[in-house]
């Protein structure tokens, strides 16, 4: 079982389920701002940088990939805000 954390993301969690179940075949359920794979039941095991590579199109195409970031931890995805440093206009 995995599962993704969505943070400040939890209002795309409906899209984000249906952007993994047609790529993953496997029916997330959603918790809250957790979204839960659960792939005791599917005959394929879901491999961890698989999962993080269509997390990452996935901010990609909803052009949130440049203030976003994907994090694993064991069995646990986080999608965080990155930390953007301001460059100081010299001039």
């Amino acid at each position: 079982m995995v599962k993704i954390e969505l943070g400040d993301l939890k209002d795309k969690s409906e899209d984000l389920v249906a952007f993994l179940e047609k790529r993953l075949m496997i029916k997330p359920s959603i918790e809250g701002s957790t979204i839960i794979l659960d792939d005791t039941k599917s005959k394929v095991k879901l491999k961890k940088s698989l999962l993080k590579a269509y997390l990452k199109r996935y901010l990609h195409i909803n052009e949130l990939r440049k203030n976003h970031r994907v994090l694993v931890k064991e069995d646990e995805f986080r999608l965080v805000a990155s930390k953007v440093k301001e460059k100081e206009e010299e001039g």
